[in-house]
């Protein structure tokens, strides 16, 4: 069942436990949905949260800041979430910690895993960092992207596009990572490719599926709707929907969950 937690911290945390069959300290993940920065589809929120619970994995869904608000703002609310599932103040024992991030909540996702520290931040010092991290075509670099799209995203922080494209600051220390994007999926193809060849470099673990139907944003792509409104990416695709066994077959070879 969905906890909302109260906290003090600008953004929303709504938490979806692990199943009530499991017990004792178990991993949790930070869920951000993607959106483009105008929105939070709920199919990439609550439909991995209960995925994810179902696996035995805390998870905590979060509602960074949107458009008009720009970077840091999102970073700093995912860095809190991080913060707050480590912190412990929600009542679980959590072990291992990592984060889900789709589009462009895996370009926030991309920032936590490298640490990323922006030059428009003052007083940042070693930022809290996942475990782990799954990237459902995620957005890694932004010059993959057409111009107008990133003009509009950017605005005036057009100039530091480089520091927010997380896949330029991939080293060793970044955490293991599942990476799934479709061949249908103009951004999340060749964002996940450069993900996966980026990660791939440093010698950082990583998984790549591409999966061959489904259109960018589809999420667990078993066509269910959350939120009480249909979006226009939810689509039914049994075959791209089985990235959800590869990814837990993944997190029992990574350590994350048990056999």
């Amino acid at each position: 069942m969905a906890t909302a937690i109260p906290t003090s911290i600008s953004q929303k945390i709504t938490l979806y436990p692990a199943e009530d069959r499991f017990f004792g300290p178990r991993p949790a993940v930070l869920v951000l949905p993607g959106g483009g920065f105008r929105e939070l589809p709920p199919h990439e929120g609550e439909g991995y949260a209960r995925w994810l619970s179902g696996l035995g994995i805390h998870a905590f869904v979060l509602s960074y800041r949107l458009l008009p608000d720009r970077f840091p703002a999102p970073l700093e609310d995912a860095r809190a979430g991080l913060d707050h599932i480590r912190d412990g103040d929600h009542g679980l024992d959590v072990g291992r910690v990592g984060v889900i991030g789709s589009s462009a909540g895996g370009q926030l996702a991309g920032l936590l895993m490298t640490g990323r520290v922006l030059s428009i931040e003052e007083g940042v010092t070693d930022p809290p960092r996942p475990d782990f991290a799954i990237l459902a075509y995620a957005l890694a670099d932004l010059d993959l992207l057409p111009p107008p799209v990133v003009e509009n995203l950017l605005g005036d922080l057009l100039p530091i596009k480089d520091e927010l494209s997380p896949a330029k600051h991939v080293d060793a220390s970044v955490c293991p990572t599942f990476v799934w994007a479709t061949a249908q999926d103009p951004p999340g193809l060749p964002n996940a490719l450069e993900w996966t060849r980026a990660l791939a470099a440093a010698a950082v673990p990583v998984e790549l599926h591409v999966y061959p139907d489904g259109s960018h944003g589809i999420g667990l792509a078993d066509g269910v709707e959350y939120g009480g409104e249909p979006h226009r990416f939810i689509a039914r695709e049994p075959h791209t929907a089985s990235w959800t066994t590869a990814c837990a077959a993944w997190l029992r070879r990574e350590g994350v969950l048990a056999d």
